[in-house]
């Protein structure tokens, strides 16, 4: 049921794993003379970008991510080593090729009070058909194979043999809500989420930040912290300038040039740890400037990665170099695509061959940071030489994911995860054109025969022949040049030597119900 699946993702590349200790309740420690001593049981947390709202079916920004998993609970849920594990189903089976059942923990109850029922599965599931952005991930789901045979027990088909369901109902977009609040709340849901997590919805600050606080009533092992106030910080260098003046608690998405600085501070710990994501330039095909594919590829042979890998990683420190649109360690990864070399003068010919012997103009939106704008600049320079021109267009987070999702933009850049640890669903959600319009697919490729063979591997039992199609999937896509590869970006946090308990996951989906601050 789990064929494909990557065994263990979290690497850790600095010695600095940071285990839970004898945290206690949160309330009070104990000082080296015996006295009880007061811990502090707010975290501050500083984030790299504002999600644009917190219903699980429209938002799927990495910190969007990591909220939801603080806030709700999926019926199965990954653990640190992307292994399955039960969560709000206390365990499930597989009746048949395509019939799953889901025994629902019991007492289960939702921030506001009422208690989970299979009904509020079956709302969860069945509302992300009408949102645009979430009706890729239930396609090969049953829209009439949902029952609720009992208030804990519920039922759902696959429309075909899918070895990756398990995983699937991990995805943060299969949150169980709660029907009620979702209805009472209409329009504004997204600004007040109700779910069964360790921590409640409290209040968000538009541009500064987001709290929650201990749910008490946590149907698992309770918070240690009181609250949690995740602060929204965009530049990379101003969260670890906030983290050294006591500011933050943890800063999350430390930039590579602050990497030996909390290193050689013993104030601060550094993790470094490999995840499932890949940093990328996407070309939005449905653009007719990038509707051929030799557009697509004259602008790879017109970007010097190697040197922009190089300036914005420090030679490596920071990530590895990508030459593939999947992650290292997962299985199927083609490893023999030919390299886009930098070659400005192939770049022209093709460029003149599409029609375009005197360049173009496109536009670059891009979250506004320090890393995006380095970037830009560099490929504004670069593309120059070919004579094509890019205009920077910065925009705020919530603005961004609205326009990429609706394919507005002509180039942007982006770090998108292997979500579910599989190369075919990976791939499915990035490239796939029934992908269109949700939040893991910026490229808007069109190809109906990466689109057959991908929807042969996602349904193929034959653990061979569905990494077979794997390799020649990425051998089509490499060759329409949907994307220009970046690197494989490792993750890094910072954290003040106090904050015990950490522990981070390989998705980003950080769970911050285990950590504590000594005193």
């Amino acid at each position: 049921m789990e064929r494909g699946r990557l065994r263990l993702i979290a690497l850790l590349l600095c010695a600095v794993f940071l285990l839970v200790g004898c945290g206690g309740s949160g309330g009070e420690t104990t000082t080296e003379n015996g006295e009880a001593a007061p811990a502090r049981d707010t975290l501050i947390v500083g984030m790299d970008r504002e999600p644009a709202g917190l219903d699980p079916a429209s938002s799927h920004v990495t910190t969007a991510v990591m909220i939801f998993n603080n806030i709700y609970d999926t019926l199965l849920a990954f653990d640190t080593d992307m292994q399955i594990q039960p969560r709000l189903a206390e365990s499930y089976e597989q009746l048949d090729d395509v019939t799953y059942k889901f025994n629902l923990r019991k007492g289960v109850k939702f921030h506001n009070g009422e208690e989970l029922k299979s009904s509020d599965v079956l709302f969860s599931f069945k509302r992300l058909y009408d949102i645009p952005a979430a009706q890729g991930q239930v396609d090969m789901i049953d829209p009439n194979g949902f029952e609720c045979p009992d208030d804990y027990t519920f039922i759902l088909r696959t429309k075909e043999p899918w070895s990756a369901l398990p995983a699937q109902v991990c995805s943060s977009y299969m949150n169980i809500l709660n029907e009620k609040a979702v209805t009472e709340a209409g329009e504004d849901y997204n600004r007040n989420p109700v779910g069964t997590g360790p921590f409640k919805f409290v209040s968000w600050t538009p541009g500064d930040s987001i709290v929650v606080e201990r749910f008490d009533d946590y149907w698992g092992d309770k918070a240690i912290l009181n609250k949690v106030v995740f602060r929204i910080i965009t530049e990379t260098t101003s969260r670890v300038i906030d983290l050294e003046s006591g500011g933050l608690d943890i800063a999350l998405a430390v930039g590579v040039t602050d990497v030996e600085r909390l290193q050689n501070n013993p104030d601060f710990e550094l993790i470094q740890f490999t995840h499932t994501g890949i940093r990328y330039g996407a070309f939005n095909c449905s653009k007719e400037i990038f509707s051929d594919k030799r557009v697509r590829q004259a602008l790879n042979y017109a970007t010097d990665v190697d040197t922009i890998f190089n300036v914005l990683y420090d030679n490596g420190l920071g990530a590895m170099r990508a030459d593939s649109p999947v992650i290292p360690l997962l299985p199927g990864r083609n490893t023999d695509l030919p390299k886009y070399e930098y070659n400005p003068e192939k770049a022209k010919e093709l460029l003149a061959e599409a029609g375009y012997p005197d360049g173009f103009s496109v536009e670059y939106n891009y979250l506004a940071n320090t890393t995006n704008t380095r970037l830009g600049e560099m490929l504004q320079a670069q593309w120059a030489e070919v004579g094509v021109e890019l205009i920077m267009s910065p925009l705020e987070s919530a603005t961004l994911t609205a326009a990429l999702n609706a394919g507005e933009h002509d180039f942007c850049t982006a770090n998108s995860t292997y979500a579910l640890g599989d190369t075919i669903e990976g791939l499915y959600s990035f490239f796939h054109s029934s992908m269109h319009g949700t939040s893991r697919c910026r490229a808007f490729l069109s190809s109906p025969e990466i689109d057959a063979l991908l929807d042969e591997a996602r349904v193929e039992q034959d653990e061979e022949r569905r990494l077979e199609l794997a390799y020649k999937i990425q051998e089509l896509i490499h060759e329409e040049a949907p994307w220009i590869y970046i690197a494989y970006e490792y993750y890094n946090v910072g954290l003040k030597s106090d904050v015990k308990g950490f522990v981070p996951a390989p998705n980003s989906a950080h769970d911050f119900s285990k950590v504590y601050i000594e005193p």
